[in-house]
């Protein structure tokens, strides 16, 4: 059985909370009784430690069942299964899990005995210590939700003479996505950055909007054909042009390496040495829209949005899950601003 509680924030208050923590207090008791699961002291002897949860759709009070088959919990998992493990041992019958305020928005789980001593499990299983996860290694960062639940989302914004660009991509089996972040001095370079880097981790998670992302990449990296002022039937031209394209486009080797080695190769010709010429700056869609070159109406079914003049586009691709297509978002009048696609 699965109990979800939803509490608004300004509603929560700490008999709230234990009262929750009370009822997965019980569960827990029951479960050391029945040798469903070990004592926690036991468990984190054998291995389970204190990890930050990274569900993205609240607080889980999850089970000792689940702690110890993941091997982690934080400590609103950790106490409950302490003061369990105190009850069903006859070590304190009378222990309880409380909470106290840890921050402006945060509290911690801890297990108080009967005699008022404060059991701290989480910091046992390694909270505070330099080996825990939230420490050392590679950990991330909590951001506002960018693309909507089980879609991906792309963004190019320029901003202080620099170009700053995010990818999302859905986690599976969870409420929530990764999101990969990039700065860089041309919009190509920063969209490639974050792209490489929603790859590389969507395909150790099995994402499955991995190929997609390649697919959009592709169309905003790829250079565009014509000397037009304005980019408005590229879609078309881009999209035959992406899908072999997007097959080749994998961190570390996309097109801008492919580009720049060209540049570089034509700069000595016939194997003289000369100066180097400037190198000509690609003609990509995505340089293109972020400037305002974009056509106003590319194509019958835009939508203009009021008041900005910004305007979505639809785009059929053949990666798109369920037929339907991605929407790309631009301002086409000549203006510096952001591109951003949801897929």
């Amino acid at each position: 059985m699965r109990i979800r509680l939803a509490i608004p924030d300004h509603l929560v208050t700490p008999e709230g909370l234990e009262a929750a923590l009370e009822a997965t207090s019980l569960a827990n008791e029951q479960a050391i009784r029945r040798g469903e699961v070990p004592p926690l002291t036991e468990a984190i002897s054998k291995g389970v430690r204190w990890k930050p949860e990274p569900f993205a759709d609240g607080e889980h009070f999850d089970m000792s069942h689940i702690v110890s088959a993941r091997g982690w919990g934080d400590c609103d998992d950790l106490a409950p299964w302490l003061t369990g493990e105190l009850r069903a041992t006859g070590e304190d019958p009378g222990a309880r899990s409380v909470v106290y305020k840890s921050g402006p928005d945060r509290w911690h789980v801890v297990t108080e005995t009967s005699d008022g001593e404060i059991l701290d499990p989480s910091r046992w299983a390694g909270m505070g210590k330099r080996s825990a996860p939230s420490v050392s290694g590679v950990c991330g960062i909590t951001a506002r939700p960018f693309a909507r639940l089980g879609e991906g989302a792309l963004c190019c914004v320029p901003h202080i003479g620099e170009y700053w660009s995010r990818v999302d991509l859905p986690f599976p089996g969870a409420a929530g996505h990764i999101a990969s972040h990039a700065r860089a001095r041309t919009p190509e370079e920063s969209l490639h950055r974050a792209i490489a880097g929603a790859i590389a981790c969507g395909e150790e998670i099995d994402s499955d909007l991995v190929d997609r992302a390649r697919l959009m990449g592709a169309m905003l990296l790829s250079e565009l054909d014509g000397d037009g002022d304005e980019v408005g039937s590229f879609f078309g031209k881009l999209i035959k042009k992406a899908v072999p394209f997007a097959t080749s486009f994998i961190p570390g080797v996309g097109p801008l390496a492919s580009a720049a080695s060209k540049a570089a190769m034509s700069a000595i010709p016939g194997g003289k040495k000369k100066r180097a010429a400037p190198a000509r700056a690609p003609k990509t869609a995505v340089r293109a829209l972020s400037k305002g070159g974009g056509k106003a109406r590319p194509t019958p079914d835009t939508i203009t949005h009021a008041p900005t003049g910004a305007v979505s586009v639809p785009i059929q691709t053949p990666a798109a899950p369920g037929g339907g297509p991605a929407m790309l978002y631009y301002h086409p009048a000549n203006a510096t601003g952001p591109v951003v696609m949801r897929f």
